[in-house]
């Protein structure tokens, strides 16, 4: 295509050279654009200005619409074993499982966590959510799985988010430093330097 041809010569022209917007959208004006396209597109509203031009495309999404409608019908009560989920792929579940409302209680999330094993979860991306979502709503059977996830693997981000999730009250800030006086000399010294500032 057009835009793959244009790629690979920009690297091989500007291969271990320094770079900067302007040179990049008068290289983009020379070796891509029509003045009319250029002219289309507004690249100086895309390089120079704030948030995303008007003239962004919309995405629209057909099976992140119909996960939207999964976490509806759980939002109205239905129980999670009802839920169409089957064949869902990780991006599917981290956004249902990012729908979901700040505040659940803890029979919903059992539904949740009974229905779909997500305590258990062997996808970090997943798991990871889902811990976050059990520290805002002290789902306490979610917690060994929050020890050993914290404990047995190091990578800033995931446990960085996770240790402020839970500084922010009394039991979280001391069930974390349970946990990370444990697992503090396991992380990479750039992760402790970053939980460390968080608790203080």
């Amino acid at each position: 295509s057009r835009l793959d041809a244009f790629l690979r010569g920009y690297f091989d022209h500007f291969a271990f050279q320094p770079m900067s917007s302007e040179r990049m959208a008068a290289y983009m004006q020379e070796n891509l654009l029509t003045p009319e396209e250029a002219q289309k597109i507004d690249i100086d509203a895309w390089i120079h200005q704030q948030g995303l031009p008007a003239n962004a495309p919309v995405i629209k999404s057909a099976a992140f619409d119909a996960v939207d409608k999964q976490v509806a019908s759980w939002n109205v009560g239905i129980d999670a074993t009802a839920l169409q989920t089957k064949g869902w792929s990780t991006q599917e579940w981290l956004h249902f499982l990012q729908a979901l409302p700040d505040t659940i209680t803890a029979a919903r999330m059992n539904d949740l966590d009974r229905s779909f094993k997500l305590s258990s979860s062997g996808n970090s991306e997943i798991l990871f959510v889902w811990l976050m979502t059990a520290i805002r709503n002290h789902y306490e059977p979610a917690f060994p799985a929050l020890d050993h996830f914290l404990t047995s693997q190091g990578r800033r981000k995931f446990v960085a988010p996770l240790y402020a999730e839970l500084a922010k009250t009394t039991w979280g800030k001391a069930m974390a430093m349970g946990i990370y006086a444990r697992a503090r000399p396991t992380y990479h010294p750039v992760t402790a330097g970053t939980v460390d500032k968080t608790l203080n």
